[in-house]
């Protein structure tokens, strides 16, 4: 695994009824607790949803809190390491759906930004959409490779909070991102 996600932290894994989470130790400018934490949604298809939640982890409150910008330093080992839980997330769960919406597209993230905005911001929050974008660019860059082992689909939330969901297409800008392991895969020899 460390082959595939260079440079990831070692995590500890936790389960309750409805959720895991992998927490690890973000060693930039100062160490801080992160959460990576697969939250059960719904019954979906033939199995369930997930939706993949990632931020700072209060052990006061034993809650992540993902609308803060911590800016550790260490960007790269904190994507590789949250990368690095999904095929255990698979591994547990092999017929689930996990979905990606970056937090920072709440209203409640919007506002908090607009507060503290250092960029003028005028109509739309310049801060918006900056991580679902960064793991659509991720699934565009690898996904020759990542179709292999899993399937992807794109969602757009409506107005009412429907996602309207399709077959992922490389290069289209989606608010959600779908993805589920690939089940009975031949492999060569």
């Amino acid at each position: 695994m460390a082959g595939k996600y260079p440079n990831i932290y070692p995590t500890e894994e936790f389960k309750d009824n409805v959720s895991i989470k992998y927490l690890f130790v973000s060693n930039g400018k100062r160490d801080i607790v992160k959460a990576v934490e697969y939250q059960y949604v719904e019954p979906h298809e033939q199995d369930h949803l997930y939706n993949l939640a990632f931020g700072d982890y209060d052990f006061e409150t034993e809650q992540l809190n993902d609308l803060i910008d911590t800016n550790n330093g260490d960007h790269y080992a904190v994507f590789n390491t949250v990368l690095s839980t999904i095929p255990s997330f698979f591994e547990e769960n092999p017929g689930a759906t996990m979905m990606v919406q970056g937090s920072d597209t709440k209203q409640e993230y919007i506002n908090k930004c607009k507060e503290a905005c250092k960029k003028n911001c005028e109509e739309t929050c310049k801060n918006t959409e900056r991580r679902i974008s960064t793991y659509r660019y991720y699934v565009d860059k690898n996904y020759d490779e990542l179709i292999k082992d899993y399937e992807f689909e794109g969602g757009e939330t409506l107005g009412d909070g429907t996602i309207l969901k399709e077959i992922y297409v490389k290069g289209k800008k989606y608010d959600t991102v779908f993805c589920k392991k690939r089940l009975n895969l031949q492999h060569e020899n």
